[in-house]
């Protein structure tokens, strides 16, 4: 049966080191000589001991926490990045403390408060945009280091996200090349991704001598994307059609509800002879190719996001880094499967 020790003091003594020897060893294992490092160890497994970091770390000025602050985290898209991010940061020796806004201003400006109180770090945060509380997430920027990710708030803090110019133009040259021009079908302007993907489209459209025709009612604030699309392009099918027959959705879950909405008027959604529908999209959201038909797309880089956003930030907390706040924007790479 295990060795009961209810507190660090009790445990050190049984250990035979001094109580501030041991809290070095929980900080850093390599930091006390390897014979005590041994004699620690050996007692950890003879013992049901376990030492309250938290408790410990929030008696520090900052601890060796991470706070991460997305919309929502039943979005695929934010569950892959916050993955990534929670893992990397682990490797770092860090606890990434995750919190969703919930898409609402006043959950948003609340986990700023909290990620206070929790003295954190630092933040890694994909702010809601045109919804946040600037106010809020200025005063945070202004004690400890932010990186933004994905989407970003006007201000000096770095910001890690996809080059939406490269990326929308790379898939209009695909369309207009295999087929038919796009159309275009916008959402909600929530945050900087939806109107640099809309100007990127009408750019590239007029670059190909293409008349940029642009759909969807944006005035709505909403992350409900698959509604609203399957909603509108109902409507519009029950209206008289489609000014086109292909369309560029804004992001892959407003494509789900268009390619929903086609679906059920009878419409067949493909790229080959017989299909009556092209439909392309932006993400390569986690389930973009499981739709039916597969979902052609523009993919951004998860992988390298997540990375460069960590790296970001572990630079700002270096205290004899030289890093400047830098705005990275990464390209996204064309997937082409059946849908268009």
């Amino acid at each position: 049966m295990p060795m009961t020790h209810k507190t660090m003091q009790d445990f050190a003594r049984s250990c035979g080191v001094s109580r501030p020897t041991l809290s070095k060893y929980f900080d850093d294992p390599t930091s006390v000589k390897p014979a005590t490092q041994k004699r620690i160890e050996d007692a950890l497994r003879s013992s049901d001991y376990q030492p309250n970091l938290f408790a410990r770390n929030l008696n520090r000025k900052r601890t060796r926490s991470i706070g991460i602050v997305v919309p929502t985290v039943a979005d695929p898209f934010y569950s892959e990045m916050v993955s990534r991010i929670e893992l990397r940061l682990r490797d770092e020796g860090y606890w990434p403390i995750v919190i969703s806004s919930h898409g609402s201003t006043e959950l948003e400006a609340e986990a700023a408060r909290t990620i206070l109180s929790l003295k954190v770090s630092g933040a890694l945060i994909a702010p809601l945009g045109l919804r946040s509380d600037h106010r809020a997430l200025e005063k945070l920027t202004q004690a400890i280091p932010i990186v933004y990710f994905d989407t970003y708030l006007e201000g000096s803090p770095p910001f890690v996200g996809n080059n939406n110019g490269q990326s929308v133009s790379t898939i209009v040259d695909y369309l207009c090349r295999s087929g038919e021009p796009p159309i275009y079908f916008d959402i909600p302007h929530i945050n900087h991704n939806s109107p640099e993907r809309l100007n990127s489209y009408v750019k590239s459209m007029k670059r190909l001598g293409q008349e940029p025709v642009v759909i969807g009612n944006t005035k709505a604030y909403t992350w409900d994307f698959e509604r609203i699309g399957y909603e509108q392009m109902e409507k519009m099918l029950n209206q008289g059609g489609l000014p086109g027959k292909t369309i560029l959705c804004n992001n892959d879950r407003l494509a789900f509800g268009v390619m929903a909405a086609a679906f059920s008027s009878g419409l067949k959604v493909g790229r080959k002879a017989d299909c009556d529908l092209r439909v392309a999209a932006h993400d390569d959201h986690p389930l973009s190719r499981y739709t039916c038909p597969a979902l052609t797309t523009m993919a951004q880089d998860f992988a390298a996001m997540a990375g460069r956003s960590v790296e970001t930030l572990l630079a700002l907390l270096d205290e004899d880094s030289t890093v400047v706040a830098p705005k990275v924007r990464l390209d996204a790479t064309l997937v082409m499967r059946q849908s268009a």
